[in-house]
């Protein structure tokens, strides 16, 4: 990839992170995230700038202007699906107005590439069939999935026949090194490590398919190279039990507890499974971190 000018919103975040570290190798980066700290630790480089703003303020409008970013990444946004269920009202706002904001700037720009993180794992609500591809109708069940949806609708109204190009990556579960979010594996790990109990909502034989971080950015860098416009699901294809994502990580880490079974909780699908021949179709990305290896790495990092 030519040196670009790349702004990454939520960049401090797991995946605007390693996103930053990735491409402030060859680029330089501009970083939009309401964090003050740096709790994924990103590399320090003159190529990376930090602006600590919200993605709903006024202010990103000469933000943008200023820095004339060839490229634009949003990842910012409320992504629990139990917090949206908390408070839906910030996660609409976050999610839904932050990005009507962000988006609304950048249809002023002229030659930049637009990619918008969805959630393939929560825009589908209930499959009904696996693995569910890009033709499945969407009808999500939690506030965080109808949020992302509406994000998706919002990019295109905005851009559409506009001069920019984008993308609208749906991806499954992201998990890797230093993970800090709501999701199974960083839970799990965070949990036994401490030597506290383990409590899984449902029988334990719920399904999901999860996406390595390494993989994940080198799919996105793909995608912004090559300015490819499409609404794609960006998954590993392979269906993994919660239950089996227990007893890997209870082997890696030598856990003794037996898990506590819960009541299912709302607003989370039974059995989830991305189809990614889409993907695999326009990127000829094919070697998918397994989720062995990839808890292999995320433990031992």
């Amino acid at each position: 990839m030519q040196k670009e000018k790349i702004l990454i919103t939520g960049g401090l975040g797991f995946v605007g992170s390693n996103l930053t570290n990735f491409f402030s190798e060859l680029n330089e980066v501009l970083i939009l995230d309401i964090e003050n700290s740096n709790p994924y630790q990103i590399k320090t480089s003159p190529n990376v700038e930090i602006e600590n703003i919200d993605i709903r303020s006024e202010k990103i409008s000469k933000i943008i202007s200023l820095f004339k970013p060839t490229s634009i990444i949003h990842c910012a946004a409320q992504t629990s699906v139990i917090d949206s269920i908390k408070d839906p009202e910030k996660t609409k706002s976050i999610n839904i107005e932050g990005t009507n904001n962000l988006v609304s700037e950048i249809k002023k720009l002229d030659g930049c590439y637009f990619t918008f993180i969805s959630s393939g794992g929560a825009i589908y609500g209930e499959p009904k069939y696996l693995p569910v591809d890009e033709k499945h109708s969407v009808n999500p069940i939690s506030e965080y999935g109808k949020s992302k949806l509406e994000g998706e609708k919002i990019v295109s109204k905005l851009l559409y026949k506009s001069k920019i190009e984008y993308s609208i990556l749906r991806p499954s579960n992201i998990y890797g090194p230093k993970q800090k979010s709501q999701n199974v594996i960083p839970i799990f790990i965070n949990k036994m490590l401490k030597n506290n109990e383990i409590i899984i909502y449902g029988d334990g034989n719920s399904t999901r398919d999860y996406i390595y971080i390494d993989d994940l950015v080198n799919i996105i860098n793909l995608f912004c190279t090559k300015k490819i416009s499409s609404k794609i699901n960006l998954s590993s294809n392979y269906e993994v039990k919660i239950i089996d994502i227990y007893k890997i990580l209870k082997e890696k880490l030598n856990y003794k507890l037996n898990p506590i079974f819960k009541e299912k909780r709302k607003g989370e699908v039974e059995n989830i499974v991305l189809d990614n021949s889409e993907l695999i179709s326009i990127t000829n990305y094919s070697q998918f971190t397994n989720i062995v290896d990839g808890i292999e790495k995320t433990v031992n990092f």
